[in-house]
């Protein structure tokens, strides 16, 4: 495709911009929602994010093009969005706001392909955002829902109304820690039965800030450990590293361990694109196809100015 793929970024001039920990505490909810900008485009709360965010979004973006339009001929296709957020970012370094994740899937191209699309937050005022912006885009085969992935309930008796089990799934997670029980994982597999993942995980954040502390204090830390331990669904996980390796050793057999219980509901390729040094996306599929997919997305750069697709 000549057409050039954009997450309609334009800039807010409410934003504060480099607004420290202790100012994001003040003027956003828990869930990072911005009570001072709202968007300049339609009015309704946006969610407050760092730099790596825009280039997170505009791969994931990437690969659901790909996806959607290289398999639309031989299956029903859907997309499920869990931890979806309202639609709408604003980079709180440059000012600027820019479509999330899910406006962006909604808007692209490749949407036409789509069966269903459902989105899941587990704050109500966050599905009500979306769910305004899905209804201003008058897009009716796609509905934002309520849901926890601490309790899979809540999103796969959704899924399991609203998607044939005959269909092809493209599942993004996109959490801002490594807090998503692995039994959830396990679950939306068991649901969708095909489903090829992309989920977001705080490697190089979240797990490398503490994974120091549960080693060298495993009592103290106990409640972390446990955490890192039900995202991997592998309880001994922590006994099995070395003190003394490096900290990007620890992270690369963090990564491993998830890939291999990611293995055993039956994953066979896997795909990483690391964020910053922030994030790992990661993906996983049953099927080879998928992972040619995934390296197509990766020769589409980001580079602020919105690369050919």
């Amino acid at each position: 495709m000549s057409k050039r793929f954009s997450l309609s970024p334009v800039p807010n001039p409410k934003c504060v911009r480099d607004c420290s920990k202790e100012k994001r505490r003040m003027t956003c909810a828990d869930n990072d929602i911005c009570s001072i900008a709202y968007s300049v485009d339609d009015s309704l709360p946006i969610r407050c994010v760092g730099t790596w965010a825009e280039k997170k979004i505009y791969f994931i973006a990437q690969y659901f093009g790909i996806f959607a339009t290289g398999m639309h001929n031989r299956w029903k296709l859907n997309y499920v969005e869990i931890c979806s957020g309202p639609g709408k970012c604003i980079d709180r370094k440059t000012g600027f706001e820019f479509d999330g994740t899910a406006l962006s899937v909604l808007k692209h191209d490749s949407f036409k392909y789509l069966n269903k699309a459902l989105f899941f937050d587990y704050d109500q005022n966050v599905v009500n955002i979306l769910n305004q912006r899905i209804k201003g885009l008058q897009i009716p085969n796609a509905k934002a829902y309520v849901g926890d992935y601490f309790n899979a309930n809540t999103v796969c008796d959704v899924i399991q109304s609203q998607v044939r089990a005959d269909s092809l799934n493209l599942v993004v997670i996109d959490p801002t820690d490594c807090s998503v029980p692995f039994s959830c994982v396990a679950s939306l597999k068991k649901t969708l039965r095909n489903m090829d993942i992309i989920m977001n995980v705080a490697t190089g954040t979240d797990f490398n800030r503490n994974v120091n502390n549960i080693l060298s204090d495993p009592i103290k830390y106990a409640d972390v450990r446990d955490k890192y331990e039900v995202f991997l669904n592998k309880r001994d996980f922590f006994d099995t590293l070395n003190k003394e390796s490096s900290n990007y050793d620890k992270r690369m057999a963090f990564r491993k361990a998830f890939q291999d219980s990611l293995r055993g509901i039956g994953y066979t390729y896997f795909g990483i694109k690391e964020v910053e040094n922030y994030y790992d996306i990661l993906f996983a599929t049953e099927n080879e196809r998928g992972l040619d997919f995934w390296e197509k997305a990766n020769n589409l750069t980001f580079d602020g100015q919105y690369s050919l697709f």
